[in-house]
């Protein structure tokens, strides 16, 4: 089975969060504390991203089930690629094994970069791909036409994975879940032409695997 599905179907299981609970608590304690100081880091930098960019945070907790199909899947792609060394990273080359803040986008399946290289990430401002909706593939006329992209961000441990839809595809949930597996971040109304831009310089970065 494909690895995401397995996944998938793992974090779907009503006894999840009793299996979770089990692990965590057999798990070496060096590696617990990686995982949770890297996990508050991200958190961290997806709440400061949306107040820098949108004014405001509303960061909930969510359950892998309050997560869309569309959204979660990719999602669960890139982690496990990320696990599994099959991932393209920017130069830094963050690794797994030593957790830390990481960040992918959904319109970049594949890639993994740290915080410092999120500009990787980035897509031509006002390009029909800035303009795309991650959830029903809907190429937008445009914020300045009443019809923009709404960015939005979904935490999983130390990755903040980005993505962006239409009016039509948002909110991605009506009515979030206990904190769980994930924390999402997401922004009412379109600003500017096309997606938020990352912060950090332009230009590309050698890492492993294929240029993105």
């Amino acid at each position: 089975m494909n690895p995401a599905l397995a996944l998938e179907a793992l974090m779907l299981h009503p006894r999840y969060a009793e299996l979770a609970a089990y692990l965590r608590a057999h798990a070496p304690v060096h590696v617990v504390d990686q995982v949770d100081a890297a996990s508050v880091d991200a958190h961290r930098l997806m709440t400061d991203t949306a107040r820098t960019v949108f004014g405001e945070s509303n960061a909930c907790g969510l359950d892998a089930a309050d997560v869309p199909g569309w959204l979660r899947l990719p999602l669960l792609d890139t982690v496990t690629a990320w696990i599994g060394g099959r991932a393209s990273t920017c130069r830094h080359q963050p690794d797994p094994h030593r957790p830390r803040p990481v960040v992918a986008a959904a319109w970049k399946p594949g890639l993994i970069v740290c915080h410092a290289c999120t500009y990787l990430t980035a897509l031509p401002r006002g390009s029909d791909r800035d303009r795309t909706c991650d959830a029903c593939g809907r190429v937008c006329a445009g914020v300045e036409h009443g019809d923009g992209i709404h960015p939005g961000m979904v935490q999983l441990g130390p990755l903040v994975y980005q993505y962006g839809v239409c009016g039509d595809c948002k909110p991605i949930t009506a009515d979030p879940g206990p904190l769980s597996a994930t924390q999402t971040a997401e922004q009412d109304r379109p600003r500017g032409t096309g997606r938020a831009r990352p912060r950090g310089r332009r230009g590309r970065g050698r890492g492993k695997g294929p240029r993105r």
